[in-house]
């Protein structure tokens, strides 16, 4: 609803006001002071009633000066009364220019003006006031309304009383020819609102007029009210970058109301820059929300505030903000969060890329929420990870993950399931070579020393492992110091190449592992029998099978013996019978211990650094 103040109305404009049993209109017929002859108290609106409020004598006896007449005591008693209360207080208790005297026969007349006129709210016009001008009684100035309209016939000065044509009295005395008790009162009348002389116990119509508060407002169908509108919401926030088909908060400052029925709030936007406007709110919060479409230019909102009696305050408009068509990133592809979480320690979080229609990518920014709470940010970036540190105390952590682009555009959320956090301390492994270590190369066994301890006592259980194998495991004693040996026969069987030690101890909640590594290089081997092989006789002849693969280059030799048990055996060569597939025949035939077999056989790479293998080794002999 529009509204606007009663004095900014145009002057023949007309309003309505609430008097008597239903509300009767009123024509503006002048805005301010009419002239030098009104006391100040006559400045605001002048509202003068449309058509004769009633038909009745201007007084009841031959008396007429108007301070004293029936009308005007009708007026300021009875008419007035008639009014709402609030009405009321606005009708101006103002000073009007009027005739006081007459004496003798010539029209001789006093008037009373400026702070000696007439005090009263409701008032008959007179012939200055309506565009007469006559030597015999001048007690007004023309009001805006009447101006030019002299003495001739005039639509203006016609005035109906229960639809029809009326004459109707105006305050004036007929001064000509007579005295205070001729009993003449000047009236206009019906045809054609010409003025003429009446006497004052005849009836004619009551058209009063009274000075308004300029102040008061005045609705769109012409209703004055004494309700004010509240005022403009302070201020208007939206932001200050809004990309399209994102939804966006709006909010605004509080009106306040002085008669405290301030109601609620209503919202419009336009998307062409102010030319067309749609409501988009109306309630009693101080913000809501709005999808701005997707392929919007720019856009403005503007808020105003009303009352229960459907007065409303001017409009706040916002700036306008030009709209940025760009779209939201794709959700990140996954969020990989450990099902283990140790509080204390550090933990990897990492999520899938996402993708962007307009290529402008930015990053990610991982949320963090502990034991249920609000989340936070902890990571904004470009990387696909992130290790947190993990506060022990804490009972549940959850992470969540989205992008965003140059624009500041944001995909959905990509979620994992909460964690428990495990807020057991680990044992500690004190080694004597700190974790992940190289040890260098090895080209024979080894041992790494190490202890075990646990900040709860837990009894902990430790697995030694070679390159994920199972080494051994066994419970540990805390605080005892161990030795992780490789040697003999289980180094012989690595592989030359690079391999890893891992040492963990766990207990029923958690575990810590120490790793080591080292790189094998054997370039040389030697076999033979650990214990020789006896015989019931002598032995004569052998034979022998190597199987694998021997470089060509490398220093390469089989040997044999048939008194292995003698404190100095005889060693004979036979690497060409072994190359050639044939026996060897034994040179030596004697044994002071008793005949027994053994070999030796030894390979190392040769200049090539071409490595080998050996397989197998068969043979017998007689």
């Amino acid at each position: 609803m529009a509204i606007v103040k009663l004095g900014s109305k145009a002057v023949g404009s007309t309003v309505k006001l609430n008097g008597g049993v239903v509300a009767r209109e009123f024509l503006v017929v002048h805005q301010g002071l009419p002239g030098t002859m009104y006391d100040a108290s006559c400045d605001g609106t002048w509202l003068w009633i449309k058509d004769a409020y009633d038909r009745r004598v201007w007084n009841n006896s031959m008396y007429n000066i108007y301070s004293s007449a029936d009308v005007n005591k009708y007026l300021n008693n009875t008419v007035i009364g008639l009014f709402d209360a609030d009405i009321q207080k606005h009708i101006k208790e103002v000073k009007i220019p009027h005739v006081s005297s007459i004496s003798g026969t010539d029209g001789t007349y006093s008037v009373a003006s400026g702070a000696s006129g007439l005090s009263c709210k409701l008032f008959l016009l007179c012939t200055d006031e309506v565009g007469y001008h006559r030597k015999y009684a001048i007690c007004g100035a023309e009001l805006n309304y009447f101006e030019g309209l002299g003495g001739g016939a005039t639509q203006k000065r016609v005035v109906k009383f229960g639809g029809v044509a009326s004459d109707w009295w105006l305050r004036d005395p007929d001064t000509y020819g007579g005295t205070n008790s001729q009993g003449g009162a000047v009236c206009v009348n019906m045809a054609g609102g010409m003025m003429s002389g009446n006497n004052v116990t005849s009836l004619s119509g009551i058209c009063f007029a009274g000075v308004f508060d300029p102040d008061l407002w005045v609705d769109d169908d012409g209703t004055i009210t004494t309700n004010t509108p509240p005022t403009t919401p302070v201020g208007l926030s939206i932001p200050a970058q809004i990309n399209g088909g994102s939804t966006i908060t709006l909010s605004w400052g509080t009106a306040t109301d002085a008669e405290d029925n301030l109601e609620g709030y209503k919202v419009e936007r336009s998307l062409d820059g102010g030319t067309t406007w749609t409501q988009i709110y109306q309630g009693g919060l101080t913000s809501t929300t709005n999808i701005v479409p997707f392929g919007t230019d720019s856009v403005i909102y503007r808020a105003k505030a009303y009352d229960s009696e459907g007065l409303e305050s001017n409009w706040k408009t916002s700036a306008q903000v030009t709209v940025i068509n760009n779209t939201a990133p794709t959700v990140p592809g996954g969020l990989t969060v450990p099902e283990a979480v140790q509080g204390g320690q550090p933990l990897a979080i990492s999520w899938g890329a996402s993708t962007d229609g307009e290529n402008n990518l930015a990053g990610y920014s991982l949320e963090r929420q502990v034991d249920g709470g609000d989340w936070e940010t902890v990571y904004s970036g470009p990387e696909l990870s992130f290790t947190d540190q993990i506060t022990k105390g804490w009972l549940t952590v959850a992470y969540r993950v989205r992008a965003y682009d140059t624009a500041n555009a944001y995909s959905g959320f990509a979620v994992a399931e909460a964690r428990e956090v495990n807020n057991n301390t680990p044992p500690a492994i004190t080694c004597e070579y700190p974790a992940n270590t190289p040890l260098g190369v090895k080209s024979e066994g080894f041992a790494v020393g190490y202890s075990v301890d646990d900040e709860e006592g837990d009894a902990v259980t430790v697995t030694e492992a070679v390159d994920g194998g199972l080494w051994r495991t066994f419970a540990v004693e805390l605080g005892k110091a161990n030795r992780f040996t490789l040697d003999g026969e289980a180094f012989m069987k690595l592989l030359n190449g690079r391999h890893t030690l891992s040492i963990t101890a766990a207990d029923d909640a958690s575990s810590a592992v120490h790793s080591l590594s080292f790189e094998k290089l054997v370039t040389a081997a030697s076999v033979t029998l650990a214990q020789p092989m006896e015989a019931d006789g002598p032995i004569s002849v052998c034979v022998l099978s190597v199987s694998g693969f021997i470089p060509a280059d490398a220093e390469y030799s089989v040997k044999v013996t048939n008194n292995a048990l003698d404190e100095e055996p005889v060693w004979e060569d036979c690497t060409a019978a072994v190359r050639a597939g044939i026996n060897h025949v034994f040179e030596n035939e004697t044994a002071a211990n008793g005949f027994a077999f053994n070999f030796r056989l030894n390979v190392e790479r040769g200049e090539s650094g071409i490595g080998g293998y050996l397989t197998s080794i068969q043979g017998g002999f007689q």
